[in-house]
């Protein structure tokens, strides 16, 4: 996607200090659909588009604008940090971030618009209800809700309390994801400060691999000094371990 423009268009309002958030990129049916988060920073007035092409040339990108998820005065949620779930060939998309925090829509066949009512699948009703990124992984006929829970970003300005920071999570105790609960997977360990931004990945030789972005406490704490990393991800134990 480096280099490619996406425009805002039907059904997608260009507000003024929107900007893009996120991308979550899925090949469905043989084509490319890259889903676009827009937003203003801190605030819940967001949106969620998308644009596909059947090659990734940078001329070759149509965009469809919304697919049908949009905050609104009447609707709970902040409508960023898409992530397309591929269900075997039934599709949904998992979404949301603070405000109510992370919802799941089901998707028409051809993943371009939401067919039914999103509904509330992880919530924490403490605090500033800090709970984003969500991304879902199936293994064994389990579903995996990984999700990035605490503060994200501007360490380098004032950083949280211990434990605050960023952090990815999933529930292993039985506490249900809409009341909180959440086991932690990976947190600030040694050097590394702040994991979170999360996805799995399946290489061919590794198996699933967890990736996501951290601060290097070593290099810097600001944004823009965030590094990338990755673990391979243990199943062995019955429950997923990097």
């Amino acid at each position: 996607m480096d280099g490619t423009r996406v425009r805002l268009a039907k059904g997608v309002v260009n507000r003024p200090g929107w900007e893009y958030r996120s991308l979550d990129v899925s090949v469905v049916n043989g084509v490319y659909h890259v889903y676009y988060s827009v937003s203003t920073f801190g605030s819940q007035d967001s949106a969620i588009g998308l644009a596909t092409s059947t090659s990734m040339d940078l001329s070759s990108w149509t965009d469809h604008g919304s697919i049908g998820i949009q905050s609104s005065s009447s609707k709970p949620y902040n409508a960023i940090d898409g992530n397309l779930f591929d269900d075997g060939g039934k599709y949904y998309m998992n979404f949301g971030s603070f405000w109510h925090d992370i919802y799941q829509a089901p998707m028409n066949s051809a993943a371009t618009t939401v067919s039914s009512s999103a509904h509330n699948i992880a919530y924490n009703p403490s605090g500033a209800h800090a709970v984003e990124g969500s991304f879902m992984y199936k293994h064994d006929g389990y579903y995996y809700l990984f999700y990035s829970a605490g503060i994200c970003c501007g360490y380098d300005k004032s950083r949280p309390a211990s434990e605050q920071e960023y952090k990815i999570k999933l529930d292993k105790n039985g506490v249900a994801c809409t009341n909180g609960g959440g086991t932690v997977v990976l947190e600030s360990h040694g050097t590394v400060y702040g994991p979170g931004g999360q996805g799995v990945f399946i290489d061919p030789t590794l198996g699933p691999v967890l990736y996501y972005h951290y601060v290097d406490t070593r290099i810097g704490y600001a944004d823009g000094q965030k590094l990338f990393g990755w673990n391979v991800i243990d199943f062995s134990s019955g429950w997923p371990v990097v």
